[in-house]
C-alpha cells in the first residue's frame, strides 16, 4: 500500500527564544500534522510529534521523536532561522511514521469454518494431506514486503481464492473475482529489486 501524504497547510516562525514548524496533511483519509518546536533548552519548549485529528476538535499523538534524536543536530534559535528548511526533514520522518501506523492492516476477523477448511485444502494441495508448515517472522515480513497484499475471495460456487498477485484496485479484486485482471498488476521480482539496490 502506498503511504500517500497530501499536504494541506504549513506554518513556521522563529524568534531568538524558539522556532517552530507545523505541517498539516491528509494521510489515508485522516488529518495528520507534524508539529515541531525547538527552544533554547531541550527540556523546555522543545518537542516533535505527529498527531491525528481525533474527533474534528482535538489532536491525539500518533508518534513522536525523542529529543536526543534531533535537538542537538539543530541550530540554536534565531530570527534568521528558516524553520521549514531545518525542521522539514524531521516533519517528513514523523509523517511517514504516522502513515505506516495508519496503513497497518486492521485486526484479522475470526475465520469462518469455510475459510478454515479452505486453508486446510491449500496446505494439503501444496504439500500433501499430512503437510505441516511453520513460517518464521522473517518469512512473514518478507512476504508482506513483496508482491501485493493478501486478498481472500470467497466465490459463489464455494471455492476460495487466496492471492497476492493483484493491486488493490484491480478489476479482479474490486469485482470479487467476477471480472478478469486487467494485466496491469506488476510487482517487482524480489531478485530484481535486490539486484538493482546493490548495483
Amino acid at each position: 500500500m502506498t503511504n500517500r501524504i497530501i499536504d494541506h497547510d504549513q506554518d513556521a516562525g522563529a524568534t531568538s527564544q524558539r522556532y517552530h514548524y507545523t505541517r498539516v496533511t491528509e494521510i489515508h483519509g485522516h488529518t495528520v500534522r507534524a508539529r515541531i518546536q525547538r527552544g533554547i533548552y531541550n527540556n523546555v519548549n522543545s518537542g516533535a510529534v505527529a498527531e491525528i485529528r481525533a474527533n474534528g476538535m482535538s489532536w491525539s499523538t500518533l508518534t513522536a521523536a525523542g529529543i536526543d534524536s534531533w535537538w542537538y543536530d539543530t541550530p540554536k534559535p534565531s530570527p534568521d532561522i528558516d524553520p521549514a528548511a531545518v525542521l522539514g526533514p524531521l516533519a517528513e520522518q514523523l509523517l511517514c511514521g504516522a502513515a505506516e501506523i495508519l496503513a497497518s492492516p486492521p485486526a484479522m476477523p475470526t475465520l469462518s469454518v469455510h475459510l478454515y477448511r479452505a486453508i486446510n485444502g491449500l496446505l494439503a494441495i501444496s504439500g500433501g494431506f499430512t503437510d505441516e508448515a511453520r513460517i518464521d517472522p522473517d518469512d512473514i515480513a518478507w512476504a508482506y514486503a513483496h508482491g501485493g497484499a493478501l486478498h481472500i475471495i470467497e466465490h459463489p460456487d464455494g471455492s476460495v481464492t487466496f492471492t497476492k498477485a493483484h493491486r488493490d484496485d484491480c478489476p479482479f479484486l474490486t469485482s470479487a473475482g467476477a471480472r478478469d485482471c486487467d494485466d496491469e498488476c506488476d510487482f517487482p521480482h524480489p531478485a530484481d529489486t535486490t539486484h538493482r539496490s546493490t548495483s
